[in-house]
């Protein structure tokens, strides 16, 4: 999908999906588009140097890698695997064939792939059409693998979406559209887990968005308070409620999926939502001070 943000770029508002779901089209016309269409001065990708990829192939990836990266690119091939047989079955879905990992030794080498352009921030990236993965290897195997299994995620809910075909998943994602905060956030809880100890600080400062804010309103990462539902979700109806939501999302929207697995509306998820949160922190913080009224006080001492 549209790319795994690097951590510090988070911090400052993540990268939409591909300009949201209806970015495909623009992606998809740039695809399809004739090559002398692409190839008129000024805009051609610069390569430093030649990449000479050999395969990993494995049961169910073929991981790409060039000279020098061989023992991390035998990491990574085990790191995906590992991640395969843990969300195949949270999705009870198996893929067809082997899918591709593309693997850089560097962020700029990455940036300079023919397959999508890529941004100063951006940690990784799943494009929908041959549902290829594309990322750099970063120094840190802890977040290189994180962002490796969020990729994953977005490899098997377009594998979903296409019911096993690579490449067929745009007609119904554009026809579903579903939001930043079902997707990313679905990634992340799926690749990091219930890690949502900020919420208390929402709870109290009042910053809990609503269903419209955490789908349009940018202030609202969709990366981070999706996570935050999804931990929800997962906690009050097991993981195996996330793959289900999946495939009746794919099968008949959001709205449909989620009132026909959990038995209420998304409105009503996010209303429950807030109130658990609420129910879980406020007693915690009855007795502590906002932000604004604890550095009010800081300064009058």
């Amino acid at each position: 999908m549209g790319g795994r943000p690097c951590r510090d770029t988070e911090r400052k508002g993540r990268v939409g999906l591909m300009g949201r779901w209806m970015g495909l089209v623009v992606l998809a016309t740039l695809v399809v588009a004739p090559a002398t269409r692409a190839q008129y001065f000024g805009k051609n990708k610069v390569q430093y140097r030649h990449l000479d990829f050999a395969v990993i192939a494995t049961d169910h990836f073929d991981v790409y890698f060039y000279e020098g990266e061989r023992a991390a690119a035998v990491d990574a091939a085990r790191m995906a695997e590992r991640a395969y047989a843990r969300i195949s079955r949270v999705f009870n879905h198996r893929y067809r064939e082997r899918q591709p990992i593309i693997l850089f030794a560097s962020h700029s080498e990455f940036q300079q792939n023919n397959i999508t352009d890529i941004g100063e921030g951006i940690g990784g990236v799943t494009e929908p059409f041959r549902h290829r993965i594309l990322l750099p290897f970063t120094g840190s195997y802890a977040e290189f693998e994180h962002v490796l299994q969020h990729e994953i995620v977005h490899q098997f809910q377009f594998d979903v979406f296409a019911r096993g075909r690579i490449g067929g998943s745009i007609p119904r994602l554009m026809a579903v559209n579903p939001p930043l905060w079902f997707t990313e956030g679905m990634a992340e809880y799926l690749s990091l887990g219930p890690i949502t100890p900020w919420l208390r600080d929402a709870a109290l400062e009042g910053g809990l968005p609503s269903l419209a804010e955490l789908t349009y309103d940018p202030r609202y990462s969709p990366y981070r308070f999706g996570h935050a539902l999804w931990s929800y979700i997962g906690e009050r109806w097991g993981d195996a409620a996330v793959g289900e939501l999946l495939q009746a999302t794919a099968a008949s929207g959001v709205d449909e999926g989620v009132r026909r697995i959990l038995g209420v509306s998304v409105a009503d998820l996010v209303d429950e939502w807030h109130d658990a949160i609420q129910r879980a922190y406020l007693p915690q913080i009855a007795d502590l001070a906002t932000a604004p009224r604890a550095g009010h006080l800081a300064r009058r001492s």
